[in-house]
């Protein structure tokens, strides 16, 4: 009951539309530590959170319409990986379809939070600030309580057993399928950042990460983040792409 009711706060939080929210929730590595550690293995609902993550990373929501549901596919994604102890790539293969039923919810948001601007300018014509204030406190996670945290609740309560027994039923060819396809998702989530921030001038910093971890076998990250921040500042002060930006201005 009371790693049910910390999941139901964590759909609550993970839904509630801010930026803090977003960094600390949302984000699909942030929402596998969060199971994880409500579920007592943190670092293995981490990694499983950042693999569905890595495979969102083309991810955008324009207009309000998502192609897929991010909150409940790393939140849900990492619960059923836990809960069914599977391999990393299968819950990521889990966690896509898990997000397309979260889109539906992501809609049924969108739908019913449309009342409350209709709301707010009946007490506007009425100067009733206060009301409004307290929709916009309010009304957001009220609606987020009902579509997303009671479901999660209900899930986590009595699901565990029954996502255990359809893991137990699904054939190895398939449990092997969805392997394959997991690992291939990450790629097409990179794939798709690259279409959407590719730029000529930066494939010689690609190529030459790409290289290193290839030929070092080095997988900490921070390592490159430092190294990318530091070439990043150096080039900076040497004036680089500084005359295409003014002949572009011009």
């Amino acid at each position: 009951m009371l790693q049910a009711l910390l999941m139901a706060l964590l759909a609550l939080l993970n839904g509630i539309q801010g930026p803090y929210h977003w960094y600390l929730f949302r984000e699909p590595v942030m929402a596998g530590f969060w199971v994880g550690l409500i579920y007592g293995d943190p670092v293995q609902g981490t990694i499983i959170g950042a693999t569905v993550n890595v495979s969102y990373l083309g991810w955008i929501s324009a207009g309000g319409a998502n192609a897929s549901d991010l909150y409940w596919a790393g939140l849900l994604g990492t619960f059923v990986a836990i809960q069914g102890g599977m391999s990393i790539e299968t819950s990521v293969a889990f966690a896509v379809p898990i997000g397309l039923l979260g889109n539906y919810v992501h809609v049924a948001y969108m739908t019913v939070a449309s009342f409350w601007p209709v709301r707010m300018d009946a007490l506007a014509d009425k100067g009733n600030w206060r009301g409004i204030r307290r929709i916009q406190m309010l009304g957001g996670p009220a609606i987020v309580l009902v579509l997303r945290a009671l479901p999660v609740f209900l899930i986590a309560l009595y699901g565990g057993d029954y996502i255990q027994t359809l893991i137990n039923s699904i054939p190895q060819w398939a449990m092997n399928g969805l392997g394959a396809v997991g690992k291939m998702l990450p790629a097409l989530g990179m794939s798709m950042l690259m279409k959407f921030m590719y730029k000529k001038e930066l494939l010689p910093f690609f190529a030459l990460g790409f290289a290193i971890a290839a030929y070092t076998g080095m997988t900490d990250l921070l390592l490159y983040a430092v190294v990318g921040v530091c070439l990043a500042f150096i080039l900076i002060k040497l004036g680089y792409n500084k005359e295409d930006d003014m002949k572009g201005a011009e």
